[in-house]
Formats: structure tokens, sequence, C-alpha cells
């Protein structure tokens, strides 16, 4: 094969003499398609922690406790710049009302969860609005769920 052959060779009778010079199948690998996405995986929360949201009486809790209910989830939102408590997760509505905080003496291990990106859940567990401390909540850790011996999923209910 001349220089000037070689300028006009196609990808594909470059990858043909490739694989006949290798002995490899080049030409059938780089035809693979890329392998399909990963199929979700089911998750489970396991509950490490029931306490009560702080601060309410600062935020909207006291006007949205008639309209808050047990299971309801809530979202939490890491706050590194507050300035009282830099480990500080805010606790909200799904809709968005501000409920108040993961009590500060408690925060610390939910906080440095968050921040590796692992995902900490909330749901409100009871209403008592005659005591202080007006919601009490559960939060979990989202994980996934390992298929037990012989294939079957293992712990696939929530905790």
């Amino acid at each position: 094969m001349s220089i000037r052959s070689l300028s006009t060779l196609t990808r594909r009778r470059l990858l043909g003499v490739a694989s006949a010079v290798i002995g490899a199948p080049i030409t059938a690998a780089l035809a693979r398609e890329a392998p399909p996405p990963p199929a979700a995986q089911a998750t489970r929360t396991v509950v490490l922690l029931e306490t009560y949201v702080a601060g309410t009486a600062y935020y909207d809790a006291r006007r949205l406790l008639d309209d808050l209910r047990p299971g309801e989830p809530l979202r939490l939102r890491r706050e590194p710049t507050n300035p009282h408590d830099a480990m500080a997760i805010e606790v909200f509505r799904i809709r968005g009302e501000k409920l108040g905080y993961v009590p500060r003496a408690l925060n610390e291990p939910f906080a440095r969860l968050m921040d590796a990106g692992e995902a900490v859940s909330a749901e409100i567990v009871a209403i008592a609005p005659e005591e202080y401390e007006d919601i009490r909540m559960r939060l979990g850790l989202e994980c996934a769920v390992r298929p037990a011996a012989g294939g079957s999923v293992a712990g696939a209910a929530a905790g």
C-alpha cells in the first residue's frame, strides 16, 4: 500500500485493515451500542432519629398546624452560612413553607451526610399543638436495597 493510497483510506477500510492485521474484531467492538443505563435501583428509608422541629415559633409552623398531617414528607436543606450554626438544616414542607430547623444538638451527623451527597429524608410523625415542641419528625437515610442471596430483594419495605 502506497502513501497516496493511505490518504484516501476510509475509516471503515482502515478499521478492516487494522482488524485483519491485529487479529482482533475491532470493527465489531466499535460498532457495539453503548450499554443501556442501569435500571433504577430500589431504595428504602432507614430511620435514624425521631425528634422535634426546632424554632417553630419563628416561622410558618404555628400558622400551618391545622394543615399538617402525620406521614407528610418534609424537605431538608442545609444552611452552612447560618451565622448561629454552621451545621444548620432547615425544615420545609414540600410546598415551600419553612417550619424551622433540625435541633442544633442533633444536626451534625445529618449535616455531614447531606454535605457528602447522601439523601436524608424527613416526615412528620405527630403534631401536638398543646406542647412547646409542636411538630415531631422522623429523619432517615435513603439506602439502596441490595438483592439477597438467590436474587430476591431483601428489606424492600420502608423502615
